[in-house]
């Protein structure tokens, strides 16, 4: 058996697909996670910046005249880590605290009703800004006690894009372990519902194309109820069906051969066998008189037996030569050579129109006609009628064989159309069999319409012109 692995390249496989897959949807994900958090992580270390500078500058009110010393506010800023901390009351009310060093302000954000597109720009920004090594910034927010008072702090940027880089560092190594944890355990789960029993799928069909007969490769089903299970059941099922389709074929072609063997000899001895039945019927005995008729009708029966064995094994139903024949010349035609004008106990009564016509091939039609036909009377037996009518309908024309008989036993009912299964006084079965052939050949279909204890209705549909 061939292996898919040699088959299928490792970067081409399920496995490492539906593996780089996961890993890359996790991703998504985290990076999905990490945007927004980013810019919160940013909005928070500066209100805790914001923050600590409320503290830092409330010591100013406790001072004597609201002043410190120029010791204690350089303590106060680098502590907190600032250039300046300025507290507005209001318009003309503010305390602050600057440090001795000039400083430029590179940039101003205000952290009041910041929306969310803003935040995530600004810590993108922060992050982009990589040559910047003294930027200071300044930072508004509100104030510890109210808010319409405004704290104002500067601080150099280098702090903050600092610890935002080392909280996306550890967010990268977070997101890289989850994802090879939940790629491991996604795989893991998928392979064993999905990538294994697709591959033992794959495998099994593989070695049925090379040999479907083998049952030693029959397919085993897992107990799953599941859309997998249901695959499998299907399969198992459908290989069963081919193998016994393909034993029976191999039955058939050898009886086939068989038969296409014997037949010169058959012939032979059907034709000496015929010869004495045409001298049977120039004695002058009652007896042979009587005797000659059935003698002759079993021949019959035997030759007709050997020629649709032989034509059915022959394969595919010849192309139709499609033409206008009238029906109801060739009914009388089919009354005609079963001998039924001619028989009181079994009559056949043709209703179909004069001239009425349809587009088939004539010698293929006939035949399935003398097969219905033929059939009716080996149903009827006794006394009977078999009537022929005929109608339109929309593009359609349909024909029904009606005859008189008991019915067709339901038990056969299932198998009517197989060869070799409903067979009966002397026959093989085959007759139905190749009429629904000829009829779908034409385009059209042969069923049993309806069947009781009063009789039995075939009906053929064919479509209503086809000829040339």
């Amino acid at each position: 058996m061939t292996s898919i692995n040699k088959n299928i390249s490792i970067k081409e496989s399920l496995s490492t697909r539906l593996l780089l897959l996961t890993m890359v949807f996790v991703l998504i994900a985290e990076i999905l996670i990490y945007v927004p958090s980013v810019a919160n992580f940013r909005k928070t270390w500066i209100e805790q910046k914001l923050a600590e500078g409320n503290i830092a500058i409330l010591v100013i009110e406790a001072a004597p005249d609201y002043m410190v010393s120029r010791m204690l506010a350089d303590e106060l800023l680098s502590s907190t880590e600032t250039y300046s901390i300025v507290r507005k009351l209001d318009e003309d009310n503010q305390q602050a605290l600057f440090a001795t060093d000039e400083f430029t302000i590179s940039e101003r954000f205000d952290m009041r009703n910041l929306s969310a597109w803003n935040s995530i720009k600004d810590a993108f920004t922060t992050l982009a800004r990589l040559q910047e090594d003294h930027y200071i910034i300044e930072v508004t927010g509100f104030g510890a006690t109210s808010t319409s008072e405004d704290i104002m702090i500067s601080f150099n940027e280098e702090l903050l894009r600092h610890d935002m880089y080392v909280y996306s560092r550890n967010i990268v190594l977070f997101t890289i372990i989850i994802s090879f944890f939940t790629a491991i355990l996604l795989y893991y789960s998928l392979s064993n519902l999905l990538v294994r029993p697709v591959k033992k799928i794959t495998e099994n069909m593989i070695a049925f194309r090379k040999a479907p007969e083998d049952l030693t490769k029959t397919f085993q089903a897992e107990d799953r109820h599941d859309e997998i299970g249901v695959v499998m059941s299907e399969l198992s099922a459908m290989q069963d069906d081919i193998r016994k389709a393909l034993n029976q074929k191999n039955h058939l072609a050898k009886l086939g051969s068989a038969i296409s063997n014997i037949n010169h000899d058959l012939r032979n001895m059907l034709a000496s066998v015929q010869l004495v039945s045409d001298h049977l019927s120039t004695i002058d005995n009652p007896i042979v008189q009587k005797l000659a008729p059935r003698f002759v009708k079993s021949l019959d029966r035997a030759i007709r037996l050997c020629e649709n064995t032989l034509q059915y094994g022959g394969g595919e139903i010849e192309t139709p030569n499609i033409q206008s024949v009238d029906l109801n010349i060739l009914i009388d035609d089919v009354s005609t050579s079963l001998g039924l004008m001619e028989n009181g106990h079994i009559r056949l009564i043709n209703k179909i129109p004069p001239e009425f016509e349809i587009s088939a091939d004539n010698d293929q039609i006939f035949r399935v006609f003398m097969n219905l036909c033929r059939n009716a009377i080996q149903a009827i037996v006794n006394v009977g009628t078999i009537t022929v009518q005929s109608f339109t309908e929309d593009d359609k024309v349909l024909i029904d064989v009606i005859d008189s008989g008991p019915g067709i036993p339901d038990k056969i009912k299932d198998n009517l159309f197989q060869p070799f299964k409903t067979g009966s006084q002397g026959g093989a079965g085959l007759g139905l069999a190749i009429s629904r052939e000829i009829i779908a050949a034409h385009g059209g279909k042969l069923e049993l319409l309806e069947s009781s204890a009063k009789g039995s209705t075939f009906r053929i549909t064919l479509p209503f012109s086809q000829a040339d």
